[in-house]
C-alpha cells in the first residue's frame, strides 16, 4: 500500500466495465484534490490499480500526487458550528482538528467514517469548543465518549458554565473575573457537584477530565496561548514552530487588572447596554481563529455578535477603549474609519471566512469590511425560528466581500433535500431496539453485560444511520496548497463520476489575496 493524493480540482476512478462483448474503460467516480488514494500494482505508464475506501478501482498515474493539501470540511450538521482540519504536509498521523461539533452524534459518526482507513485514525490533534453555546459544544458529547477516539488537547474559552446565579461567574466592575486556565482549575471547578448540577456544558467538560484517552483541558485565549512577534498562536501551530500552517487566536481578548488578574469584558444586548447580557457575553467571547497556509488566510468567527465585533475592532484597529459596556458614540464612529478597518485587517483579513452566528444579522458592517473574503461560510439548520441565514446579512456579505462575485456558501441552502437517514439501516436497528426492551423487561434479571454490549452497538449503528449527509450533500469543502484552493460540495441528483460542485480560486497578483475563477460552473 502506498498513499498518494487525488490531484485538483478533480480526479477520477475508472472501472473495465464489459458490455456487448465490448470491454470500455470508463470513469465511475470523481474524486476531490486531495482526497486519499491507496495506490497498489502499476498496470503501466499511464494507469495503475488503486482503492478507493475498500474498493478497487484504476487511476491515471498523472491524476496523482505526493502532496497532501490542507483540508477543511464544513460539516452540514444542521443548526450549529462544526468543522474538521486536517492539516497539510507529511505529519504521521496527520495533525487533525475539530472545532465545534454541532449538537448531535453527526460529528463523531463522520469522525468515525472519515477516518476508517487508517491506522491511526482515531488520533485527534485538538477538540476546539470555542464557547458554552449548545449547537457548538454538544456534539463533543459522544467524541468525548467514543473509546475509539484519542484527543491531545481540549481547548475552551475560558468562560465555564456553572450552576448558580453567576452562570459564568462572577463579574466586577463590567469584567468577567473567574477565567478558568488551566487543567487543574476545571477540575477543581467542576470537582464540586453541586456547581455542574444537570447543566450540560459541566458534564461535556467532565466527561472530558475523566477520560484517560484524552489530555489537558484548558483555555485559548490572547493570553493562554504562545506569545511569539508580539501575537498569540494556537501551540503547536506558531511561526517558530516550523510547520506549514500557522494558527492565530486572535480572541477571547483577556484584559488583565493593575494586579495583573485575568479578566474578560462584559458585553452588553447592544455596543452601548449598561448592563451584562450573558449569551452575548458568552458568544461574544468566542475562540477566534485565523490560519494562514502560504498566504491562504481563514477566519473561523465563532458566534460573534454586534457588541464583541466593535469591541475587537477597536482592539486591533487602535482606537481606545474606555470602560467597559456602554461603548461611546465617539468610539462607534472611530471605527468605521478608513485607517481603522485597514488596521483591523491586518489580523482580521481572510481569504475564507466561517461567517459569525449562522447568518445572524447581529453584525458590523466594519467587522465584515476588514475581514473582506473573497468567500463565506454560514454554516446554519432548519429551525425557522431562527431564520438563518437573515437576508439581510446575505446581502450585506456580497456587499463587503472581495473581488466582482464573493461566494455565498451556505450548508443550509446547498442541501435541498431533508437530512436522509440510512433508511437501509433501519431494519438492523428496530431489531436491536427489541433485544434492548426484552432484556430491559427482565427488570433485576437483566443481564448488565449484555445491555452494555447492545447499547454500544445501538450508538455505532446510529452514528451511521445519521451520518447521512453530513459528509455529503450540504457540506463544504475547501482543499487548498497555498498556491490555488478548491471550494467544493456535492450535487445531489448526478452520477458518481460528476458528483462535485466547484469553484477554484486564485491569487490575485493586484490585491495578493486569492479571488475565484469564475466561470459557468462544474
Amino acid at each position: 500500500m502506498t498513499l498518494k493524493y487525488a490531484r485538483g480540482p478533480v480526479s477520477y476512478l475508472y472501472r473495465d466495465i464489459e458490455k456487448n462483448g465490448v470491454t470500455r474503460r470508463r470513469k465511475v467516480k470523481e474524486v476531490l484534490w486531495g482526497d486519499w488514494i491507496d495506490v497498489r500494482d502499476p498496470i503501466d505508464t499511464t494507469w495503475t490499480h488503486v482503492r478507493y475506501g475498500k474498493k478497487p478501482y484504476l487511476m491515471k498515474r498523472a491524476e496523482l500526487q505526493d502532496e497532501r493539501v490542507l483540508e477543511l470540511i464544513f460539516l452540514d450538521i444542521g443548526q450549529g458550528d462544526a468543522c474538521i482540519l486536517t492539516e497539510p504536509g507529511h505529519h504521521h498521523p496527520p495533525r487533525v482538528m475539530v472545532i465545534d461539533a454541532g449538537i448531535g452524534r453527526n460529528t463523531n459518526g463522520f469522525l468515525n467514517w472519515r477516518f476508517r482507513d487508517f491506522d491511526n485514525s482515531g488520533q485527534i490533534h485538538a477538540a476546539i469548543v470555542t464557547h458554552p453555546d449548545a449547537d457548538h459544544y454538544r456534539g463533543f458529547q459522544p467524541i468525548f465518549e467514543n473509546r475509539r477516539l484519542r484527543i491531545e488537547h481540549v481547548y475552551h474559552s475560558g468562560l465555564v458554565e456553572r450552576v448558580g446565579d453567576d452562570l459564568l461567574g462572577p463579574e466586577q466592575g463590567g469584567y468577567l473575573t473567574d477565567i478558568v486556565e488551566t487543567d487543574a482549575q476545571i477540575r477543581a471547578l467542576l470537582a464540586d457537584p453541586v456547581r455542574r448540577g444537570r447543566k450540560l456544558y459541566p458534564k461535556l467538560m467532565q466527561t472530558a477530565l475523566e477520560a484517560d484517552r484524552i489530555g489537558p483541558v484548558t483555555a485559548l485565549t490572547t493570553a493562554q496561548a504562545v506569545q511569539e512577534d508580539g501575537r498569540a498562536w494556537l501551540p503547536g501551530f506558531a511561526p517558530g514552530d516550523g510547520g506549514l500552517i500557522t494558527i492565530e487566536v486572535l480572541g477571547p481578548v483577556v484584559e488583565p487588572d493593575a494586579a495583573g488578574q485575568l479578566r474578560l469584558r462584559a458585553f452588553g444586548d447592544k455596543p452601548t447596554s449598561r448592563s451584562m447580557d450573558d449569551g452575548k457575553t458568552k458568544n461574544g467571547h468566542s475562540v477566534l481563529l485565523r490560519l494562514d497556509f502560504n498566504g491562504f488566510r481563514v477566519l473561523f468567527g465563532g458566534d460573534l455578535n454586534t457588541s464583541a465585533e466593535c469591541f475587537l475592532m477597536q482592539h486591533y484597529g487602535g482606537v481606545p477603549v474606555s470602560t467597559p459596556l456602554a461603548a461611546t458614540e465617539a468610539e462607534l464612529e472611530a471605527i468605521a474609519r478608513p485607517e481603522i478597518i485597514a488596521a483591523a485587517a491586518e489580523r482580521f483579513g481572510v481569504d475564507l471566512m466561517k461567517t459569525c452566528h449562522h447568518g445572524s444579522s447581529d453584525v458590523t458592517e466594519e467587522f465584515l469590511q476588514a475581514a473582506h473574503p473573497a468567500a463565506y461560510v454560514v454554516s446554519s439548520g432548519d429551525e425557522e425560528g431562527h431564520v438563518h441565514p437573515r437576508p439581510d446579512l446575505l446581502g450585506l456579505l456580497g456587499k463587503t466581500g472581495a473581488g466582482a462575485r464573493p461566494l455565498i456558501l451556505s450548508t443550509e441552502l446547498l442541501r435541498s433535500t431533508r437530512e436522509r437517514e440510512r433508511d437501509d439501516l433501519r431494519p438492523a436497528l428496530d431489531r436491536l431496539n427489541e433485544r434492548i426492551e426484552a432484556e430491559l423487561a427482565k427488570g433485576a434479571g437483566a443481564d448488565a453485560a449484555a445491555l452494555a454490549e447492545m447499547r454500544a452497538a445501538k450508538r455505532k449503528l446510529l452514528d451511521e444511520v445519521f451520518r447521512r449527509n453530513v459528509g455529503v450533500y450540504g457540506a463544504i469543502n475547501l482543499r487548498t496548497d497555498g498556491r490555488d484552493a478548491v471550494i467544493a460540495f456535492r450535487k445531489e441528483k448526478a452520477p458518481a463520476h460528476r458528483r462535485w460542485f466547484y469553484y477554484e480560486m486564485r491569487r490575485d497578483p493586484d490585491s495578493g489575496g486569492f479571488l475565484p475563477v469564475l466561470g459557468d460552473g462544474h
